[in-house]
């Protein structure tokens, strides 16, 4: 039977075990391999890939990964900028400017990520495919068949890069890492704005400095060893820590919108910048956005994903 997870709800205690060397990283990885001997379905690919995200490993490899994602981010930084720069205008003349129906994730949030991914991994639609597909398999829900399917994509993947794999996956799974904590908190951010500011043109709006709403709204530790606190877990219990809550203070919502210490998002800069060039060509439109409706995909560990969200622009 699985452990129960224990919920911190505290924004310093959160922050603090996340930092502590107390507790690790949840692997990921170590699940596919429970899931292997308890189904004998061959999840080798995924596990090999799993062993790749940082956010789900600790230690060396943590260390080796993130460095050479560093690198890989540095290298195209200004690529990922350009590319934003060039085909926002036409997202939004496409989706904000004309008077109509709207549907957000697959209109604006979801090309504007591919067209900077592409700038990380090669823009071929096979590739683009598994970095939409691989946070699928962090999904509590998800069938068997399902991973299955997401398997034999990073398998596919793996064999046609005999050569230098290793810096294909990093690159793979750097490309997927943003993937859903971008277009989730693009989506989500302006959601919230909208709502806030019904009735206003989008050209009258004032458009915050970072994100206002984040995909990922906690964390998950591993309680790895007992220690003297005023916490009191076990040894292997799994802690979710509440990073991003309506009882926080805005400063410790801000303060935690990309992660802490070791695994602070490697995303962060080029996500501000981004973020910004959004608010100045949504400041331009004389429509305003009127909120239909919002749909939660099923698939929401960890982080919260809208499937759907309509608006109408007027």
């Amino acid at each position: 039977m699985a452990r129960e997870i224990k919920v911190v709800s505290n924004a310093k205690h959160a922050k603090a075990i996340i930092l502590s060397s107390d507790f690790t990283t949840y692997s990921m990885a170590d699940r596919y391999r429970d899931l292997m001997r308890r189904t004998n379905v061959d999840f080798n690919a995924a596990i090999t890939l799993l062993e790749h995200l940082p956010v789900f490993i600790d230690g060396d490899s943590h260390q080796r990964i993130r460095k050479l994602m560093a690198k890989q981010i540095s290298r195209t930084k200004s690529d990922q900028l350009s590319a934003a720069t060039e085909v926002l205008p036409l997202l939004v003349q496409k989706t904000f400017m004309l008077a109509r129906d709207t549907e957000l994730i697959a209109e604006f949030c979801q090309p504007l990520w591919r067209a900077i991914s592409a700038t990380i991994v090669p823009p071929n639609e096979a590739t683009l495919e598994l970095v939409d597909a691989i946070p699928g398999l962090f999904s509590p829900v998800l069938s068997i068949r399902e991973r299955v399917k997401i398997n034999d994509l990073i398998a596919n993947f793996m064999e046609e890069q005999p050569v230098d794999r290793d810096d294909e996956l990093i690159l793979v799974c750097l490309a997927a890492l943003g993937a859903r904590p971008f277009v989730g908190s693009l989506g989500l951010s302006l959601w919230a704005i909208f709502q806030r500011n019904e009735g206003l043109n989008l050209s009258e709006v004032s458009w915050p400095a970072i994100f206002p709403s984040s995909s990922l709204t906690y964390v998950d530790r591993i309680h790895s060893r007992q220690v003297d606190s005023s916490l009191s877990f076990a040894t292997g219990d799994r802690v979710r820590c509440i990073t991003q809550h309506e009882g926080y203070s805005c400063e410790e919502n801000r303060s935690s919108l990309f992660g802490f210490g070791a695994h602070t998002c490697l995303g962060k800069s080029i996500s501000e910048k981004v973020w910004g060039l959004v608010g100045k060509e949504l400041s331009r439109v004389k429509l305003r956005a009127n909120c239909r409706s919002i749909v939660m995909s099923p698939h929401n560990d960890p982080f919260q994903m809208p499937g759907r969200i309509e608006i109408r622009m007027e």
